[in-house]
């Protein structure tokens, strides 16, 4: 049977914005959070990785966020993993507030690679164990594939820090949503809300690079925005793609 795993999180006030709402990029944390933390639970974690010279990384995921949650207030946040194939896992999240009201989902899915290597390996059979799995399912995981936007309204660049490097020695992926916000007008983040965010990384960078983000925001029939974010590396290289839809704010 899949095993889902849940584990409970308060708002500190370091994770806020100046309307005390929870950061998206505190959201990403933690849901990188809880899946480290379930796999460590059930004996696949850090440990087991470092034994098999193996590493999951993040390869897509999609966000969608009803309310973001302020500073002060507890939530919860369920992972389930809805299948391997391959090289690749895909996992679920569900957040709930205090009165247990779905606050918000993603989607995420990861590929296994050989660290020495840096490339994809195939899924041992004790992860399948390990995470419930009964073998590889029989549909596409793949989730969506976005385009590459031409246009570039807005850019800005960054030198990457030794801060930004994670255990797996690359970029950690919650960098390239805050680069990519980044390069959207402030009046864009005073104005409006995120609301979905659907990431695919290309590429992996490293320590010391130079790295452009450029944006394009439009506006849909509604009177939301849709913004495209592509991240590239000095060499002009691709490194991640971004939609982000963004709604009017309330306050």
């Amino acid at each position: 049977m899949v095993k889902s795993f849940t584990k409970k999180y308060e708002i500190h006030y370091y994770e806020v914005d100046y309307k005390l709402r929870c950061k998206l990029s505190s959201i990403i944390d933690f849901i990188c959070d809880v899946g480290t933390r379930q796999s460590e639970i059930i004996g696949g974690g850090l440990e087991y990785c470092a034994k098999n010279n193996c590493a999951w990384v993040f390869y897509k995921y999609d966000i969608n966020m009803y309310r973001y949650p302020v500073f002060g207030e507890n939530i919860e946040i369920t992972t389930t993993p809805v299948g391997f194939k391959k090289f690749y896992g895909l996992r679920k999240y569900v957040i709930r507030d205090e009165e247990d009201k779905i606050i918000g989902e993603a989607r995420a899915l990861f590929f296994l690679i050989n660290i020495d290597k840096r490339r994809p390996m195939r899924i041992q059979k004790e992860q399948y164990e390990f995470y419930g799995v009964d073998g590889d399912v029989d549909y596409d995981i793949s989730m969506e594939k976005l385009e590459c936007v031409d246009e570039e309204q807005y850019n800005k660049e960054f030198n990457i820090r030794y801060s930004d490097i994670d255990s797996n020695k690359h970029v950690n992926n919650v960098k390239y949503v805050e680069w990519a916000i980044e390069a959207v007008p402030i009046d864009v983040i005073k104005d409006y809300q995120l609301k979905r965010i659907k990431v695919n990384f290309e590429r992996e960078t490293k320590y010391g690079e130079s790295i452009s983000s450029s944006a394009t925001v439009k506006q849909t029939e509604d009177g939301s925005l849709r913004s495209y974010h592509t991240i590239k590396n000095s060499n002009g290289i691709t490194l991640t793609l971004l939609e982000v839809e963004w709604e009017k704010s309330e306050n």
